[in-house]
């Protein structure tokens, strides 16, 4: 992640105590104290225009946890976040989900390597490509679903997990273990796999197996009642969880909590700074509570490792949580988002330290990942950070040569209207002279190193791996955390050629409505036949500008809207189902357009200027009517 001006800031005027504090090359200087007065500098400093408004953080170390509060639970009643405030942590939730797949695997009640199908009893995942989806994929984010949409719209509707799950099943779009692609449909599947096998519903098993010997108790699993209008919680707990925040017009305001239930264990959980403490001890004490070992030394060593393999050197998934590097030092642990909150746990086994931050704002950067970072490599008293690389070889210049083109990332929709999210998504990586590459994504740049074959790294905590295929030709890349993959794609699958095509008949549709203007009161060449296709012609050229219209306010109408906000409006809002219809409307109108062209040529009796220009219309509509159906905006059903 990039780091923003918070940040920077905190990094300039903690740096001198940073360099007193620990110097690098001297670990022996570790001190839980010190390290607190670190933290307190940086986060004084990153929060020092109030946003996010507060801040929860869990440090556990060889010889103390602490736990510190920062800033308010709530900017509208200014109440005080405390070390008892409990915290979204989002997606941070999954890592109770895959303890409790291990603790099953220790009984021998699950095997990670069959199909799940063995397990579940109120749905089933199809057959496709000749193999079975395993455990082990769906821990490892490579089952090969494609991403889902829907199943946030669940929380009001009274249905269980089982129920919401098979609603919104995702089409499965890839082999087993071929491709990462994040999936909260494929966790909650394997906390369904927890009832199923169990016969006691997910939370309960939690509860009873996990926090009870933890002695977490102040720990919840669902949504807060405000968002799911259903009471889940003990109401004291949901009493103290802290308010999500935005920014209004530059200033923090109080939002709705995202709901999440009935899909809760991929990400509801809520905890406190204390149980957060309680949670990190857990895993730097390889899986005891206490005495007592709630997954065996060998269930946790291979928890610990990869399951797939194929990049050694880049960020990956061990059996559902993150393994990257930072300073050197193997880590583990999971990032989260929700409207509102922003979450990491880090875990350096080597060094004995763990690291849990929370914020309650929507910010970006994300402060909780650099904050995670900066306390680590003060402990370890080194960083990861390269500043001068060694000058690239022709072998190195020619794997960038390789890697450059177009990506479009596995995570999205496939089969569905709403495969339109990912339209602007679109990875391009440049080859640099040095052997660098220069890869864009979401608007921004970012220049990557080469640092071993068919990897490239920033020189902190981000990088791209190629995958190749038989042959040696570029396939797919993966980076950041490891969470997705991204396929080589051509021009035709891109965004681009999707905003080319309407581009082009956008405009061509205008220069028919100019040319009915330029021809207004004077004598021009035309047939009876040709005077009813220039009123198809126009009535084909509003539609599409309609649909143009339509589908770029639709878009930044629901892009600036959080997801409660659309959860409270249920899906799909009548925008998008207007938009929908337009492009099937257009779809028709250039159909029809093209249709028309054999007796424009033959029959209109127009000029040749004005023939030329209706057949470039109609070639611009076809080509626009193949992006609708391309990205599903025609001929393909809508999440409900």
């Amino acid at each position: 992640m990039f780091l923003g001006a918070a940040v920077f800031a905190a990094a300039v005027l903690v740096s001198a105590a940073a360099q007193d504090l620990l110097p690098p090359g001297d670990p022996s200087r570790r001190d839980p104290a010190e390290l607190e007065r670190f933290i307190d500098g940086y986060v004084a400093a990153a929060m020092a225009d109030r946003y996010p408004p507060g801040l929860m953080i869990a440090v556990a170390t060889p010889d103390k946890d602490f736990v510190k509060a920062y800033g308010v639970s709530n900017i509208d009643s200014g109440e005080a976040a405390t070390p008892e405030t409990l915290f979204r942590i989002a997606s941070v939730s999954k890592t109770f989900v895959w303890v409790s797949i291990m603790m099953l695997r220790e009984r021998g009640e699950v095997d990670l390597d069959v199909d799940v199908n063995r397990y579940l009893k109120s749905i089933e995942i199809p057959e496709a490509f000749g193999a079975p989806v395993t455990l082990n994929d769906l821990m490892a984010h490579r089952a090969g679903f494609e991403d889902t949409f829907g199943d946030f719209f669940e929380s009001r509707k009274g249905r269980s997990m089982a129920e919401a799950l098979k609603r919104h099943a995702p089409t499965r779009v890839a082999p087993p273990g071929e491709r990462t692609s994040y999936s909260n449909w494929g966790t909650d599947i394997a906390a369904l796999i927890v009832e199923d096998v169990t016969g006691v519903p997910y939370d309960e098993f939690v509860r009873t197996e996990i926090l009870a010997p933890l002695d977490m108790d102040s720990t919840v699993l669902h949504d807060p009642e405000s968002a799911s209008g259903r009471r889940y919680n003990d109401p004291a707990l949901d009493a103290r969880i802290a308010a999500p925040h935005k920014l209004d017009a530059g200033a923090p305001a109080v939002m709705a909590h995202d709901g999440l239930d009935p899909i809760y264990p991929a990400g509801a959980v809520s905890l406190s700074g204390r149980d957060a403490a309680k949670w990190i001890r857990f895993f730097l004490e390889e899986g005891r509570a206490g005495e007592r070992p709630l997954i065996s030394p060998e269930g946790f060593a291979l928890m610990r490792t990869r399951h797939f393999n194929d990049r050694p050197a880049a960020p990956d998934f061990a059996h559902g949580f993150m393994e990257a590097e930072i300073a050197g030092h193997k880590t583990y642990g999971h990032g989260g988002t929700l409207s509102g909150f922003i979450s990491d746990l880090t875990i350096v086994p080597d060094l004995g330290i763990g690291v849990l931050v929370v914020v309650n704002g929507a910010e970006t950067p994300r402060l909780p990942d650099a904050l995670s970072r900066a306390i680590i490599e003060q402990w370890a008293g080194t960083n990861s950070y390269v500043s001068k690389w060694p000058a690239a070889d022709d072998a190195a210049k020619a794997r960038a040569r390789a890697i450059a083109g177009l990506y479009i990332g596995n995570r999205r929709v496939h089969s569905k209207f709403e495969s339109i999210a990912a339209l602007g998504q679109d990875i391009t990586i440049v080859a640099r002279e040095d052997g660098a590459i220069a890869v864009t994504a979401s608007g921004a740049t970012r220049r990557y190193y080469p640092t071993s074959d068919d990897y490239w790294s920033d020189g902190g905590d981000d990088g791209i791996f190629l995958y190749r295929d038989d042959n040696g030709r570029p396939l797919r890349i993966s980076g950041g955390l490891g969470t997705d993959t991204a396929e080589r794609a051509s021009f035709l699958a891109s965004s681009q050629s999707f905003n080319s095509a309407l581009g082009a008949v956008a405009l061509l549709s205008l220069a028919a409505f100019l040319g009915l203007w330029r021809r207004a009161g004077r004598d021009v060449p035309t047939s009876g036949a040709g005077k009813i296709l220039a009123l198809a012609h126009l009535g084909s050229a509003a539609l599409w500008l309609a649909f143009v219209g339509l589908i770029a306010w639709t878009t930044a109408a629901v892009g600036a809207m959080e997801l409660a906000e659309l959860q409270a409006q249920g899906w799909p809002p009548q925008s998008v189902v207007l938009s929908r219809y337009s492009a099937m409307a257009a779809a028709a109108g250039g159909a029809l357009a093209a249709l028309c062209s054999v007796p424009v040529l033959t029959s209109s009796g127009w000029s040749v200027w004005r023939k030329g220009h209706y057949v470039l219309f109609a070639a611009a509509g076809l080509y626009a009517v193949w992006s609708l159906w391309r990205w599903k905006l025609i001929l393909a059903p809508m999440s409900v």
